[in-house]
């Protein structure tokens, strides 16, 4: 019993480690945010040092985790690293097996991708005098820790330049996006390719008519 009470301390100790900012009135713990944290970093589960795909916590009861240990893998990867005898090792791995995984890494725009059009419409500036209405798409990369690389236009520059360096400007103002992989050793990029619309200030189009 006395063990059975160590290793689930231990356990939430690590939890608790591995989450962040969970905690309400600093001194409850409301909920423990597992895999994800808060602010939405990747991390992953290992079984006697080895990463199992579709293995998860929920798989191992506590009195057969001998350790537990919070703490990055090779690839830079807050994980979490369990020690369980080798017969429980091999159920972890049949059962695993019955698990589908995505492998196909995802990013997103801070708070969802439908907030990235009221982003932009806060943020984006329309050259004086502009007239008209048009569209410029900006081709840019998302690198593994969400940050914003080599925005160009794709298509359809606009013949106003100004047009054209303002929709740059804006992409490259753009807050980190939140990525997520499901693999650790699979962290890539991201190509995403963003329309931005001009539209001369103080009119209203409907359906390519316009009226002030």
């Amino acid at each position: 019993m006395k063990k059975l009470f160590i290793i689930s301390l231990i356990i939430v100790q690590a939890c608790i480690a591995f989450s962040q900012n969970c905690c309400v009135n600093d001194t409850i713990v409301r909920e423990i945010q597992f895999p994800l944290t808060p602010n939405d970093k990747t991390e992953f589960f290992y079984f006697n040092n080895e990463w199992i795909r579709g293995a998860s916590l929920g798989m191992v009861s506590a009195d057969s985790i001998q350790k537990a240990e919070v703490k990055n893998d090779e690839y830079g990867n807050r994980s979490l690293f369990l020690t369980v005898s080798p017969e429980i090792l091999a159920q972890i791995k049949e059962d695993a097996r019955k698990i589908y995984v995505c492998d196909d890494a995802r990013c997103e725009f801070p708070g969802g991708n439908g907030k990235l059009k009221e982003w932009i419409n806060e943020n984006i500036r329309i050259p004086e005098g502009f007239k008209g209405s048009e569209t410029v798409y900006v081709k840019f990369t998302v690198q593994p820790d969400g940050s914003i690389s080599d925005p160009s236009i794709f298509r359809r520059p606009s013949k106003n330049e100004a047009v054209n360096q303002e929709a740059l400007r804006l992409v490259n103002a753009l807050p980190n996006f939140r990525v997520k992989y499901y693999i650790p050793h699979l962290k890539k990029s991201f190509a995403f390719y963003l329309p931005i619309t001009f539209k001369e200030p103080g009119v209203i189009f409907i359906r390519g008519d316009e009226s002030k």
